[in-house]
């Protein structure tokens, strides 16, 4: 699920390349991260990031919803 969030934020955003999740647990002081970059999430989804947001057809394709 943060893979997929990670490539609709880059495919959004053409100017990010790096995006890190934090998770903090405030009960025990600890926290947990996930990094992902905008080359490694193209070669997981084998497109081009910007592509997938041109439409909205071409995005709501990609997260698998039906489009208006």
């Amino acid at each position: 699920m943060l893979e997929k969030n990670a490539a609709v934020l880059f495919a959004l955003i053409p100017n990010v390349d790096k995006v890190t999740f934090q998770f903090d647990e405030s009960s025990n002081d600890s926290s947990l991260n996930a990094t992902y970059e905008r080359f490694t999430i193209e070669k997981v989804v084998s497109a081009k990031l910007a592509d997938i947001a041109k439409s909205q057809d071409d995005l709501a394709s990609f997260l698998n919803v039906g489009s208006k």
